[in-house]
């Protein structure tokens, strides 16, 4: 018993078996009382058709036999009894005074005044000579000699206008075999119902240690049909993840290791005194510096995202003039714009205005999309940034006269680590696009791009104004 309640399909069979044992209970008394009820009316009907009957033979041929009442008692359990009136009325009925008929009987109580109206009575009283038991009286009343004479009455004990005794057994026998018949469909709908629920188990046990080989065989249309598609859909999502997890392993392996051997090998250059002259200096200088700010905005981007799927950033809600945040932006930038040849510009503007935002966040989402573009445009090029008030919003402009992006991946340019179909792989981790629009949104906006392969893209920070 004990195994059988540690499985859901063993407790399912225990409830389904104690609801069809209640069932079968409370409809066998159900059924048992009305059958009882039936056959009682149904006696006490033939009672009264029996007595209507033998006062109209009392009428006709006269008082009944003694052996009459004796066959009646013996075959029936039916007792009759003569309950006289009017004695003069008695002795004009056909035969009177002659043969050993039923002896009168004038102890025995009746309704006469519903009696000598034709009616027939129906009484549960106690009579001698049946005991202590309880008898129902049936009574209708013979005429003789022009008037009511007397009354003809049946009687028969109430245990015997129930007998539901020879029907009892086949009940419970009816009764087992429908037990037995519904706790075998109790443990197959219980199996039934616990077998898809016992193979997403498994299948959640086996993506657990790592295997998502394994092919859930549900599909049905209700709750558990629901729970398999959402799992599906979850180790669809479980595997990506894990998928994505180890790509990003290895890109930030690879992107560590870039700029960290870029300045350790000019480092041990000019500490072997290899870069002696100043012009190499510079140069080793140089290429450390470039590093050290790639090596930095990586760092940066990294813990970037891991505050943002924690949800462990803050957002301030400062006023903020929209143009002072581009033109820190642009002095940020405007080195590495220059050693790129690119020129990095801020359009005109109908006025300056603030807005009530973080600082901070919108300074980073900015700067990602100026370095973004400053990567992908070549020299000569031009990098725009601008805004402007939009209803009750105010966007943010960063276009850029680059390469542009193909139709095929500009649905995909906010993804993490999203390598393109031609094989292209972003400069970086391609993180700076997905932190930006992440960020964006945080703050009750979002970033659209538009873009056309060959003249540059153009990206627009959207937020409440």
């Amino acid at each position: 018993m004990l195994n059988l309640t540690k499985s859901l399909k063993g407790r399912l069979a225990i409830y389904f078996s104690l609801a069809i044992v209640f069932s079968l209970l409370i409809s066998g008394f159900l059924s048992a009382g009305l059958v009882q009820h039936y056959l009682r009316q149904r006696n006490i009907s033939d009672l009264e058709s029996q007595a209507e009957t033998l006062a109209g033979q009392i009428q006709s041929e006269g008082l009944p036999q003694q052996r009459y009442n004796v066959d009646l008692e013996r075959m029936y359990g039916i007792r009759a009894i003569i309950v006289p009136y009017q004695d003069q009325a008695i002795s004009k009925l056909p035969g009177a005074g002659s043969g050993n008929h039923v002896p009168l009987d004038r102890l025995t109580p009746l309704k006469w005044d519903s009696l000598i109206k034709g009616q027939t009575t129906v009484q549960q009283v106690r009579l001698p000579g049946f005991g202590d038991r309880e008898v129902v009286m049936v009574a209708h009343v013979f005429n003789a000699g022009g008037g009511p004479a007397g009354a003809v009455v049946l009687a028969k004990p109430i245990s015997q206008l129930q007998p539901f005794r020879p029907l009892a057994g086949w009940f419970i026998i009816s009764a087992a075999v429908s037990l037995v018949v519904s706790l075998l469909l109790a443990f197959l709908l219980a199996r039934r119902l616990s077998r898809p629920l016992h193979e997403i188990t498994q299948a959640a046990t086996a993506v657990a240690a790592g295997d998502f080989s394994s092919e859930l065989g549900v599909h049905s249309r209700d709750e558990i049909g629901r729970l398999a598609d959402a799992f599906r859909y979850m180790s669809e999502e479980v595997q990506k993840s894990q998928e994505q997890q180890r790509e990003f392993v290895i890109n930030v392996s690879h992107e560590l290791r870039t700029p960290l051997t870029a300045i350790a090998g000019h480092t041990q250059a000019l500490k072997e005194g290899v870069a002696d002259d100043p012009q190499a200096v510079a140069a080793s200088l140089k290429v450390i510096e470039a590093e050290t700010r790639r090596l930095s905005r990586l760092i940066e981007d990294l813990l970037s995202v891991a505050k943002l799927d924690a949800r462990q950033f803050g957002l301030r809600n400062d006023a903020v003039l929209v143009g002072g945040v581009l033109s820190d932006v642009a002095d940020r930038f405007s080195r590495e714009a220059a050693q790129s040849q690119v020129e990095l510009a801020i359009a005109g503007s109908s006025g300056e205005f603030k807005i009530n935002t973080d600082p901070d966040r919108l300074r980073q989402i900015v700067s990602n999309l100026v370095h973004n573009a400053l990567v992908y445009t070549p020299a000569g090029g031009k990098v725009t940034m601008s805004y402007r008030r939009a209803a009750a919003k105010v966007e943010i402009e960063v276009a850029d006269t680059g390469a542009g992006i193909d139709a095929d991946d500009l649905p995909h340019v906010f993804d993490r680590f999203y390598k393109s179909a031609n094989g292209k792989k972003p400069a970086g981790l391609g993180l700076g696009l997905s932190i930006s629009r992440q960020l964006a949104r945080a703050m009750g906006g979002d970033i659209t791009v538009s873009s056309t392969p060959g003249k540059g893209s153009r990206f627009v920070v959207t937020l409440p104004g």
